[in-house]
């Protein structure tokens, strides 16, 4: 059975916690006050009285308040009925008010009045505190304050005379504390209902952050599989294509074999676009800076847009500049060819300009065409993902619209940004700003041969997982001249190759890199090898750098496949002198 002025109130358990937060605070100020009332009232009363009440609220009174603070803090973890420790507090307090109003009452020093002074002081300020301290229960307070400063009131209206309005004062003080202990009471209610929304809002938006997370990882890894997987058919395809050049094919087949090298080329960018946008929602990308010649990297990259400009109509313009910058050469390369073939693709017979200001110890690279430009109403979402300029009007070109994205999410990879003008109709002008300027570096010519050797009765080894592939492989590389092992991870390999291709993706329980490694370690002699995958990440290439061995990206076009086959026998012919 519960005590008569039981009330329940709401957030039982919080209010508990908070307030097992404040017995330090309420021991310090009730020993305080206790032993000045004690030393006031050492005329007043006789001693006995004193050391009762002394030994009652200094001792008793905090070892009963101690259990209850504990209990507090281990509300939840001991289940404790809180109904009950509830009624507990109250009686506490309720028995502490009478004590002190027992002692007010008798212990008031009328005949002093600096001792009165002083007493009714520490009277209010011991209203003040607890107040405040058991306002987290405002019932606790009333059942302190009533009695307490009720007995007090009685006692200084008795003495009759002017503190008769003093005594008045003292009720409309208790009545003034109690407001104030409701008010702290209503207060911290309405705080903890915000903060219980709050946490139900925080766990609501935490769940949802974890299905989007997991959602955006389960896009990723379909991504990157899918990249994978279609990459190896168009690879072959590429292959293949390359090997009906030679054959015998009048007007029309030649004209069809051109429209499948632009498919598969179309193909190959978008499927480039998707690695890149896997690669960086996956954080697989990581810069690597270095200093390197601005001049050099933008010519790299109106060559390689030079033929699908010709295609277009387009005029492709440099303007030369010294500016060497300390940045990651690869992803700024990435950045370029993107904007660069934007603009091609955009600007067909069109004037294209790809230049470099340097303001002080800042270079910024820009990019401007003078074709269909961007509507106004795309400007602001131009740099998502899947969002194109002109889907369906005059000049349409295939993507998914990945390009600027790409852009936008690896400048700021490089602390670089992104300042996009355009107007429909007239052109589009991109910068990219934030590159640090630095020294050139001076390097002497290399003294190796660039003359290609023949490939004529070398020996090359293809290992791959996918029959089309090395299919496709076997055909190109025999055409050329080469003598073509092809083999499946299963297989047992020659160690007497030239040199090794080898797929990083074997469904085997290692990759090509070790698969790679194992063999040049059972070869009599060291093999130039490359690596290639339709999903080579940023600690792929680390590894097979680290090795010695190239890397390629499937799907590998013809022109690709025969430059790094030229370059790998001319780094093996001048490591043998």
């Amino acid at each position: 059975m519960g005590w008569p002025f039981s009330v329940p109130v709401d957030f039982q358990t919080d209010r508990a916690q908070i307030f097992a937060r404040a017995p330090a605070r309420i021991f310090f100020g009730h020993t305080c006050a206790a032993s000045m009332l004690l030393y006031m009232a050492w005329d007043v009363l006789p001693l006995h009285w004193i050391a009762l009440w002394g030994f009652w609220e200094i001792i008793v009174t905090p070892a009963l308040l101690y259990p209850l603070g504990k209990q507090a803090e281990r509300a939840e973890e001991d289940n404790i009925d809180m109904n009950q420790w509830q009624n507990r507090l109250h009686g506490l307090f309720a028995i502490a008010g009478m004590s002190w109003g027992a002692f007010a009452f008798f212990g008031l020093d009328v005949q002093n009045p600096a001792h009165f002074a002083i007493q009714m002081a520490i009277f209010a300020a011991v209203s003040a505190s607890a107040a405040r301290s058991l306002g987290a229960f405002k019932f606790s307070f009333f059942f302190f304050e009533i009695p307490f400063a009720g007995l007090l009131a009685i006692r200084i209206i008795m003495i009759g005379g002017d503190f008769f309005l003093l005594g008045i004062l003292v009720i409309i003080f208790m009545v003034v504390m109690c407001g104030l202990a409701n008010d702290t009471s209503k207060e911290l209610s309405d705080y903890l209902a915000t903060k219980h929304e709050n946490l139900d809002l925080a766990e609501k938006y935490r769940a949802a952050a974890n299905e989007a997370e997991r959602a955006n990882v389960a896009k990723t890894q379909f991504l990157a599989q899918a990249n994978h997987d279609l990459r190896q058919p168009i690879h072959a395809i590429g292959l293949l294509t390359e090997c009906l050049r030679d054959q015998s094919l009048d007007a029309e087949g030649d004209e069809i074999l051109d429209t499948i090298d632009t498919s598969v080329d179309n193909l190959a960018t978008l499927f480039k676009s998707l690695l890149n946008i896997t690669a960086l929602d996956a954080g697989g990308l990581r810069p690597e800076i270095s200093a390197f010649s601005l001049d050099e990297l933008l010519r790299q990259t109106v060559r390689q847009a030079q033929p699908e400009a010709n295609e277009r109509g387009c005029t492709l313009k440099i303007v030369n500049t010294s500016a060497w910058v300390n940045t990651d050469k690869a992803l700024l390369g990435s950045i370029l060819q993107n904007l660069v073939f934007n603009a091609v693709k955009y600007a067909p017979q069109s004037k294209i300009l790809v230049g470099v200001r340097v303001e002080g110890t800042n270079a910024s690279v820009h990019v401007l065409d003078q074709g269909i430009g961007v509507p106004s109403h795309l400007m602001e979402t131009v740099f998502e993902e899947f969002v194109r300029a002109n889907p369906h009007g005059p000049g349409r070109t295939d993507g998914l619209g990945l390009g600027l994205s790409i852009v936008a999410r690896t400048a700021q990879l490089l602390d670089l940004k992104v300042d996009f003008q355009s107007v429909e109709g007239m052109g589009t002008h991109v910068s990219i700003n934030g590159l640090t300027i630095t020294r050139a570096i001076v390097t002497s010519p290399s003294s190796t041969t660039t003359t290609p050797l023949n490939s004529k009765g070398s020996k090359i080894l293809v290992i791959d997982d996918n029959q089309q592939v090395l299919t496709g492989m076997d055909k190109l590389l025999t055409k050329w001249g080469y003598e073509v092992t092809t083999c499946t991870p299963s297989e047992d390999y020659p160690l007497d190759a030239d040199f090794l291709l080898t797929d990083f993706h074997l469904n085997n329980p290692i990759d090509g890199i070790e698969l790679s490694k194992s063999i040049g370690q059972r070869s009599s002699k060291p093999i130039p090898t490359a690596i290639i995958s339709g999903t080579m990440s940023t600690l792929t290439e680390r590894r097979a750098e680290k090795e010695g061995f190239w890397t390629l990206h499937k799907p590998i076009s013809p022109l690709q496949l025969r430059s790094v086959l030229l370059a790998m026998d001319r780094n093996d012919a001048g490591a043998e002198t």
